[in-house]
């Protein structure tokens, strides 16, 4: 059987065609083009260079946009790959006309204008709405853990803090034993001690610092991120909040935050997709994570018919145990304190309830 048996490598070719022949005329990166080129990125809020300043010339920034939208849709998120992919894709290739920026140079764009991306997923909401792709009558709210660039090492607790400080000073503690019963080791030991002694105030700096800024936790390497329960154990996320229109599934609005359940998010997303859509009454559908009896009721409020999933009996029953027993501490604290006439029928159904 013979093989299938590719061209010869060393064959001089003539290539007659263009780049643009290369790519079909529905692929994608051509919206991308289109959409981009449409766009007045200065309006925007894109910061923009005229390319007569002394030094290397800057690159265009709706090529550097166009990048990094293809690679948002390609699920190339590092600068360091959006980098090997401007070498060799041809689809990027003809996207930005063949310019191959450094990694920096990637990174650097979305670091000076992060903040004008929402800006211009906003735009495209507008245009799409525009179009009859988007109606806002059934938006879909949802939210989903992404990982942060911080160890769980780098996020400090209270109660974290406070066993390390319990460890430095055992071991500062056998250190100074050590060296009191034998001080032939007195120089081998002084470093570890000296170690464990910066560690340990270092550590409650760290506390103190809590304590000033009012936190429970902090991250050190990604400050805005938090320890949050994701798919059964504990990682360091930002909660991602998005919009979703249910006619299309098109994306409407996103939002990043860092709480650590939904709860408080269901009212503030739907009424920032109602402003952008212009819309007064729309229905809202969301999982059981955005159950708040205060959110629902602002919804309701506002105009809109909202769509939630009860909760579980098990966690229904927690929110009841948490009640009594806190209906059970007002009774005794009723009975301990009080001093004026009690109303005794009052205090029997109390009790009945707890």
């Amino acid at each position: 059987m013979a093989y299938i048996v590719g061209a010869d490598r060393y064959q001089t070719r003539m290539v007659t065609t263009s780049l643009d022949d290369l790519i079909s005329k529905d692929n994608s990166v051509r919206v991308i083009d289109s959409y981009v080129e449409s766009l007045n990125l200065e309006n925007l809020g894109f910061i923009e260079y005229s390319g007569r300043n002394r030094g290397q010339s800057p690159y265009r920034r709706s090529d550097l946009l166009k990048l990094h939208i293809y690679g948002y849709l390609n699920k190339i998120r590092s600068s360091r790959a959006l980098e090997t992919e401007a070498k060799r894709n041809l689809e990027l290739m003809w996207l930005v006309n063949c310019i191959t920026p450094d990694h920096g140079t990637i990174a650097g764009f979305v670091q000076k204008n992060k903040a004008v991306f929402h800006n211009t997923l906003r735009n495209l909401t507008l245009i799409l709405k525009g179009w009859g792709l988007i109606d806002g009558e059934l938006i879909v709210i949802d939210g989903t853990k992404i990982r942060a660039q911080n160890s769980k090492h780098n996020c400090i607790t209270q109660s974290g803090l406070d066993k390390k400080i319990e460890y430095a000073e055992a071991q500062i503690n056998a250190y100074l034993m050590a060296i009191a019963k034998d001080e032939a080791l007195a120089d081998d030991l002084t470093d570890k001690l000296k170690t464990y002694q910066e560690l340990k105030e270092q550590y409650l700096t760290q506390k103190q610092e809590l304590k000033d800024e009012g936190l429970e936790q902090k991250s050190l390497t990604d400050p805005d991120s938090r320890r949050v329960k994701n798919n059964g154990s504990l990682d360091i996320c930002y909660n991602v909040q998005s919009v979703v229109d249910a006619k299309n599934h098109f994306v409407v609005d996103i939002s990043t935050t860092n709480d650590i359940n939904d709860q408080n998010q269901l009212y503030t997303m739907a009424q920032k997709a109602s402003e952008l859509l212009e819309k007064e009454s729309s229905t809202i559908l969301a999982d059981t994570g955005y159950y708040s009896g205060t959110e629902i009721k602002n919804c309701v409020d506002a105009g809109m018919n909202v769509f939630i999933k009860k909760l579980k009996r098990i966690m229904l029953q927690r929110i009841m145990n948490f009640a009594k027993k806190s209906l059970y501490i007002m009774v005794k604290l009723m009975n301990i304190h009080a001093k004026q006439e009690i109303d005794y029928d009052f205090l029997k159904i109390l009790r009945r309830m707890v």
